[in-house]
């Protein structure tokens, strides 16, 4: 299990600023928020000198690419956004194999007031759709749950039983995971990202969820996702980092 922090805790920070920081504190990788205005300013429109000249601040640093975090909402009813949020997907996995991320985020949402079996259908299909498109880049597409309309373990369970590519992952946005949720996301959980409640110096859910996820064999990023507009203080990341790395070599 490793530990990476979303660029939403550095908004303002470009990006080689922020991988030293995550190579000096104690991060294994650093998480490309994209399309929220933060100033790394990369992007599925990045150039391909850009991508490479990224790829080389992360591998210079020894720093992981953890993640490209997207806005892509799959469950829009709308067929011309549908295609838009499909066309922006693939977009930024080909982004995501560039920069060597493993896997890229995306959510059901589609402004929806509640996952429908409809849409349930719509977004698995959507991501078999994408996940044979990435397939041979090996870069994962992922369904955010615990989230907007896949709010756990059973709106879940409805995408993840349609899905038929191999080439598809889930993420649980929470560090908190029961034994229910865990069963139904177990065979597909691909990264996790965690929230204001593991910055409490008493919150030992890291530490649980690692000795749950490392005996899985899981080997992939916990995330921090914080979001305050600004940057977090940088004193706060690194105890953050030096904590939760001891909870996870204690797991």
């Amino acid at each position: 299990m490793k530990l990476s922090f979303m660029t939403f805790v550095c908004p303002e920070w470009d990006i080689e600023t922020a991988v030293a920081f995550a190579a000096k504190t104690g991060y294994d990788g650093v998480e490309i928020r994209v399309d929220a205005g933060h100033k790394h300013e990369i992007s599925s429109q990045s150039s391909a000198a850009e991508r490479r000249r990224v790829k080389g601040v992360f591998a210079k640093a020894g720093v992981g690419v953890a993640c490209v975090a997207t806005s892509i909402n799959f469950a829009f009813p709308d067929r011309a956004t549908h295609a838009e949020n499909l066309a922006s997907a693939k977009a930024n996995l080909d982004l995501a194999a560039d920069l060597g991320a493993p896997v890229v985020r995306i959510f059901a949402g589609g402004k929806i007031p509640a996952l429908t079996p409809d849409a349930a259908k719509q977004v698995a299909a959507a991501f078999d759709e994408v996940g044979e498109y990435a397939a041979a880049s090996g870069v994962c597409p992922m369904l955010e749950c615990g989230h907007d309309i896949i709010k756990g373990a059973a709106e879940a369970a409805e995408v993840l039983k349609r899905v038929k590519t191999a080439n598809f992952g889930a993420l649980w946005n929470h560090a908190v995971m029961d034994d229910e949720t865990y069963n139904v996301l177990k065979p597909r959980l691909r990264h996790f990202h965690v929230h204001d409640d593991v910055l409490d110096p008493q919150n030992t859910a890291i530490l649980d969820l690692a000795k749950r996820m490392k005996p899985a064999g899981y080997t992939g990023y916990v995330s921090l996702e914080i979001i305050k507009g600004t940057n977090l203080p940088e004193d706060l990341l690194t105890e953050t980092a030096a904590r939760l790395q001891r909870y996870i070599r204690q797991a």
